[in-house]
């Protein structure tokens, strides 16, 4: 098995004085597609906000493969300060081939690429983060609640995208035919800690009431 892209291990992290994560751990090989689950509020998006790099953790160790790119899709991508969806989606992009791509993306979602940013719907500006997320042809890739919004074909359309992607991914949705379609491992965060089950989604429910039983 190929050695993780990205580490996050014994993540701690206080908010107001209660512990959040007392010892969460997550790893993200090439190919491996994981579904990141827990209860509202156990802290799946700040988990994933410090995979991506976004939130400092109170103590635990962040690694990232050095020839890794990470991207991030996050439930409220903020579109402001790009006048078109070209702009926004080759924000980041410093080769014409990753423009190339950015706009064939575009097209795929189907969106303009001369659209205005300001007057896309949510749709819209889901399915322009996707783009964006996926133009810079990411080694890990982290989905946070990438089906919002999405119609049924859009939804089928990033489905085939991923099937087919070489980049170790990790999904939080609350689509539950999305994450059994789409995962093979399963990273559950419960009361500050995480537990990894070597398979997906569809075998999580069973799992857990058996742990917790235990």
């Amino acid at each position: 098995m190929a050695p993780p892209l990205l580490t996050l291990e014994d993540i701690r992290l206080t908010f107001g004085g209660t512990p959040l994560f007392e010892g969460a751990s997550l790893s993200v090989a090439p190919r491996e597609r994981i579904a990141l689950v827990g209860r509202n509020g156990a802290g799946k998006s700040t988990l994933m906000k410090i995979a991506a790099g976004f939130i400092e953790p109170d103590g635990g160790r962040r690694y990232v493969d050095p020839a890794a790119k990470v991207a991030y899709l996050e439930q409220a991508p903020d579109l402001s300060g790009y006048a078109t969806v070209h702009d926004y989606v080759v924000a980041g992009l410093d080769e014409m081939s990753g423009a190339h791509e950015a706009d064939r993306l575009i097209m795929e979602v189907g969106l303009d690429p001369t659209a205005s940013t300001a007057r896309l719907s949510g749709g819209e500006a889901r399915r322009a983060a996707i783009a964006k997320t996926l133009a810079s042809d990411p080694d890990v890739l982290l989905l946070d609640e990438p089906t919002n919004h999405l119609d049924l074909p859009a939804i089928a359309w990033l489905e085939e995208r991923i099937v087919g992607l070489r980049a170790g991914v990790v999904i939080i949705s609350h689509d539950r035919r999305f994450l059994e379609n789409l995962t093979r491992e399963t990273v559950w965060i419960d009361r500050g800690v995480s537990r990894r089950l070597n398979q997906g989604f569809s075998a999580f429910e069973e799992w857990r009431d058996r742990v917790l039983e235990e």
